[in-house]
């Protein structure tokens, strides 16, 4: 069958065949994508979490697919065009550099499982909440644990993948839901630093006695899955003289990862209700 003598000259009958598998494609492939993202929805066995670690892998699968589908597809096409575009090849690259930074950070992440939705990360002074990757950028929710004098917190926080390249990524949940809270104290070097100690660990044994059961599950899964020796489960006190005048405390606990910022509230509740309640006491008994 010839084609029709109106239509431009590199409409062939190559090109409407390609164009035809590549329509076929699509629609399946969206109509693929729409089943399985309205029986993920639909799904009551699964934590909210979970169901969109499945759409986000969903979406970037079905990314891949239709990029390499198109490729295949086209691949005489691309091939033509990829030849006539040698001369400014160099040019492209240079315009296409961070995106090309992103894909390869994107690539580092899969291949070496740094994170995935549902993790906490921090990289270049950025900390929170994986809710969303893709081949360009990672979208955090802010933690509220990035600055201490910090007001403004849970917002949403994308940054390119490239970032992955440059700087050290630290991710707090690859060993589990559980990790290593310090609380720095500082006191003044003629206060009962003793009594401030006692009240500090005090505290903290009585936090770590709530989930000590779940703590010591946890603790024979990591050194089971991955082979290494766990931290000391009991809390345990540091004490510092950098500063000449004030006397350091650094409490140190294992804690879960959605109750760091509250542990630690409670833990400097107990400790000023500890201190100035023995003082309150002391003046009214002279």
């Amino acid at each position: 069958m010839l084609t029709a003598d109106w239509l431009p000259s590199f409409i062939d009958r190559v090109f409407v065949r390609d164009a035809a598998i590549s329509l076929v494609f699509i629609t399946a492939l969206l109509i693929v994508r729409m089943l399985i993202h309205r029986a993920i929805l639909r799904r009551h066995d699964m934590s909210p979490e979970l169901k969109r670690r499945w759409l986000v892998t969903l979406r970037n699968t079905v990314l891949v697919l239709f990029v390499l589908a198109m490729a295949l597809i086209w691949a005489n096409e691309i091939e033509t065009l990829a030849v006539s575009l040698v001369a400014i090849a160099a040019a492209i690259v240079l315009a296409t550099k961070e995106m090309i930074l992103c894909g390869m950070g994107s690539i580092y992440r899969t291949s070496s499982n740094a994170y995935t939705v549902g993790d906490r990360i921090e990289i270049n002074g950025l900390r929170g909440l994986v809710i969303d990757t893709n081949l360009l950028c990672t979208t955090l929710h802010e933690s509220s644990q990035v600055q201490t004098h910090k007001g403004t917190v849970g917002r949403a926080i994308t940054f390119p993948n490239s970032l992955l390249l440059s700087q050290p990524l630290y991710n707090e949940t690859a060993l589990g839901q559980y990790v290593i809270q310090t609380v720095h104290v500082a006191i003044d070097r003629s206060a009962d630093w003793q009594r401030a100690e006692a009240l500090m660990l005090a505290s903290a044994a009585a936090v770590v006695a709530e989930y000590a059961d779940d703590l010591s599950h946890h603790a024979r899964q990591i050194e089971r899955s991955y082979a290494v020796e766990t931290p000391t489960l009991a809390p345990r006190l540091r004490i510092s003289l950098e500063d000449r005048e004030d006397i350091t405390l650094h409490l140190q606990l294992p804690a879960p990862l959605g109750q760091r910022a509250a542990i630690e509230q409670r833990i400097l509740r107990d400790l000023l209700g500890g201190l100035y309640g023995a003082l309150e006491k002391t003046d009214v008994k002279s």
